[in-house]
């Protein structure tokens, strides 16, 4: 166990510094998505400084999932997990974020990346749920982040 907090404070530290395309494995998605279960909480009770790409990507997801409706139907929601992970890459490409702020962005993005996955491979209720879910928490951000 002790092996993998240091890998992960390792892929944390490593994961916005990289601006490179490189894709992660499957294995260290993984030990990311379990690492970071915290919980996102201000910076002494003011909202953290974010850096404007990573802003403006979470502003495009939202308007990414607006366009869902109840029209929609399984191919939208598997197009829109493909435009919302686009996003994502973008926003983790882009992030020049560092310390504290840096750790609460990446506790805030944590959960997407399972509904994104469910929006690519589950039923219409899943994914419905899913979007649903991520809307709510999109909504979130302006919460925590200036």
């Amino acid at each position: 166990m002790k092996y993998v907090t240091v890998i992960t404070a390792f892929l944390l530290i490593t994961s916005c510094v990289n601006q490179g395309s490189e894709k992660k494995t499957g294995k260290e998605e993984e030990i990311i998505h379990k690492a970071q279960s915290e919980v996102v909480t201000l910076d002494n009770g003011e909202k953290w400084k974010a850096n404007f790409a990573t802003t403006k990507g979470i502003m495009n997801m939202k308007y990414l999932v607006e366009a869902i409706n109840e029209k929609s139907n399984i191919d939208d929601y598997r197009k829109l997990s493909e435009n919302l992970q686009k996003e994502f890459q973008h926003i983790f490409q882009r992030c020049d974020m560092t310390g504290e702020a840096h750790n609460q962005l990446h506790s805030y993005l944590h959960p997407m990346s399972e509904w994104f996955k469910t929006l690519k491979e589950g039923d219409m209720d899943e994914c419905r749920s899913a979007v649903a879910s991520l809307n709510e928490h999109l909504e979130k951000y302006d919460s925590y982040f200036k």
